[in-house]
């Protein structure tokens, strides 16, 4: 019943067997679940949602891999057009 929903930002579980809570946290398909708690929100945890519930993962390192994008920029600045490094890799194409 808990995820019969599109939204999964957070959930709450709440009982005093530890295998029923172990299981709620690994089943419930929430960005955060808590265990006989709700909202307590820690700055080094991530925080974000499942399914249609936001996106990425903030207040933590995890948010910096979902905020950014790696390009790699080589640039030459002699202005020479030819090097001699490319007949190593260009040989057969220049035959």
């Amino acid at each position: 019943m808990a995820n019969d929903t599109p939204y999964g930002l957070a959930a709450s579980a709440w009982t005093t067997d530890v295998v029923r809570a172990h299981r709620a946290s690994r089943e419930i398909q929430a960005g955060c679940v808590w265990i006989n708690d709700h909202i307590p929100i820690v700055s080094e945890m991530p925080h974000g949602g499942f399914k249609q519930s936001g996106f990425g993962k903030d207040m933590s390192m995890y948010s910096f891999e979902e905020y950014t994008q790696i390009k790699h920029v080589s640039m030459d600045i002699t202005g020479q057009s030819h090097k001699a490094w490319h007949r190593t890799i260009f040989a057969d194409q220049q035959k």
